[in-house]
């Protein structure tokens, strides 16, 4: 019983120092925000060129609108590299 908690505990700390780190974008899975979609004519040029300059190689970019804690931010959902990602900018 011992070996298997032992195996257990491992495996959980070898996924959790294994999860990949991103310091302005994270892998996120198929939940829906609360924003709403714009296209990327309505994203501020300050954005945008911060984005694509970050991400030049980013596609299936996809642009939301929300409100949090009473302040625009824009949500960038993309491919990058084969992993689905996301980047907030306030604006």
């Amino acid at each position: 019983m011992k070996k298997i908690l032992f195996a257990a505990s491992l495996l959980i700390a070898a996924a959790t120092f294994a999860a990949p780190t991103h310091v302005n974008a994270v892998k996120f899975s198929s939940e829906t925000g609360k924003g709403v979609h714009i296209p990327p004519s309505q994203v501020p040029p300050a954005i945008m060129a911060q984005f694509t300059s970050q991400f030049p190689s980013a596609t299936n970019v996809r642009w939301e609108r929300q409100t949090e804690h009473g302040q625009t931010v824009y949500q960038a959902k993309f491919l990058l590299n084969g992993a689905r990602m996301k980047v907030q900018y306030p604006a």
